[in-house]
């Protein structure tokens, strides 16, 4: 997708908040213990991938200069880079490349990652649904405040994911489960507004509009 291509930009929002919503659904079944059918299974399976890009566009996005410490950024070094030998011992060589490879759509969405994660704790009472919760509010959720938190949150969501689609529930962190369902929430909250901002349209199918 070419940023400048408006058209474009508008059908991969309408497709990611279309994914998370359908992710919200499906870890709301989860959650409230009920079997999942095979088309929220296969969501569950998208969302990762979808994770596995913003964690892509985060690592094409970060600057030194946004790491407050350096031992924090030698730990997101080794935590982003990886260790080649393993493929080389397989008797894999690396050869450098004639042309560098453009980045695609991760970088756009990291920073609708970005911006769900900054807006999460300020959702409206109407946008908030997690199962079992008492009052409707995320405003105990703390924003990431440095790179390596931004990383922390990225992965717990993955792992969250990964356990919904594929282990018990259960062996999550209850904590980690509720942030990655209000992320899904906030995604699809935040491309609600955004389209409705650009196509004149009030509010996505599910969600209420503002005001």
């Amino acid at each position: 997708m070419r940023l400048w291509d408006v058209r474009a930009g508008l059908q991969a929002l309408q497709t990611l908040g279309r994914l998370a919503e359908q992710t919200k659904a499906a870890l709301a079944r989860r959650i409230q213990g009920e079997p999942l059918p095979e088309n929220a299974q296969a969501t569950l399976h998208h969302a990762l991938d979808h994770l596995s890009e913003v964690r892509e566009g985060f690592i094409l996005s970060l600057r030194t200069s946004a790491v407050p410490s350096f031992a924090e950024l030698r730990a997101l070094v080794e935590r982003v880079m990886m260790d080649w030998s393993v493929w080389e011992a397989m008797g894999f060589r690396f050869m450098p490349a004639s042309q560098l490879a453009r980045p695609g759509d991760q970088v756009f969405f990291f920073h609708h990652a970005y911006i769900a994660m900054g807006i999460l704790p300020r959702l409206p009472d109407y946008a908030v649904t997690f199962p079992h919760q008492r009052r409707p509010t995320y405003a105990d959720i703390p924003v990431p405040g440095t790179p390596g938190e931004v990383l922390d949150r990225i992965e717990e969501m993955e792992h969250v994911v990964w356990v919904a689609e594929n282990a018990d529930l259960e062996s999550a962190p209850a904590d980690s489960i509720r942030r990655t369902y209000a992320f899904f929430e906030a995604s699809a909250w935040l491309v609600a507004m955004e389209l409705s901002r650009w196509m004149g349209r009030r509010g996505w199918p599910g969600l209420r509009p503002e005001g």
